[in-house]
């Protein structure tokens, strides 16, 4: 599978809540009366995610970060710069971007967007994510590859499509993309 640009989801993909992993939701950390002040002291990187990222950003993969939120554009994108910098992953990233919360296409959106913007095509792009509705429907509903991470949590379609791409984790993608 040869690809150029690789979308990432942030919250449950590459870092989650250290207690609840990929058990529960991710976002349950920012309404939590003991965690919703100081969230990144209860948030952990995903296992061997800065070593899978550092090693695809060497292959010659361009890293983009999207993550949906219910903030404005300008804070979601200042928290998603904060969990990047805490987590010693902001020089990895081309760049990293927020989509609206309440709305699942808008990830795709972003996608094309970006896309355009790198002038780069659809099918040298591949998005990564928690999220069944979210990232992988998204991206799958603009013509973009898409690999969901397995999770228990992630609310999914009654029926599941028989060509539901799955991995476990991040650093899956290094057995997978030449």
């Amino acid at each position: 599978m040869k690809k150029k640009l690789i979308f990432l989801d942030g919250d449950g993909t590459l870092w989650y809540p250290s207690s609840t992993k990929r058990s529960q939701k991710p976002h349950w950390i920012y309404h939590d009366p003991e965690t919703k002040d100081n969230t990144l002291e209860h948030m952990e990187l995903a296992p061997n995610v800065k070593e899978s990222l550092l090693r695809l950003k060497e292959k010659g993969m361009t890293l983009v970060l999207i993550s949906a939120s219910p903030y404005p554009a300008e804070v979601a994108n200042k928290e998603l710069r904060e969990k990047l910098e805490f987590f010693g992953l902001l020089d990895l990233f081309h760049l990293y971007r927020s989509s609206p919360g309440d709305r699942p296409e808008g990830k795709g959106e972003l996608m094309l967007e970006i896309l355009e913007s790198l002038h780069l095509t659809k099918d040298g792009a591949l998005m990564v994510g928690d999220s069944y509705f979210y990232d992988y429907l998204a991206a799958k509903s603009v013509g973009v590859d898409a690999f969901f991470i397995e999770n228990e949590s992630a609310k999914m379609p009654e029926e599941i499509p028989n060509d539901l791409k799955v991995i476990k984790e991040v650093n899956d993608l290094l057995n997978i993309l030449e």
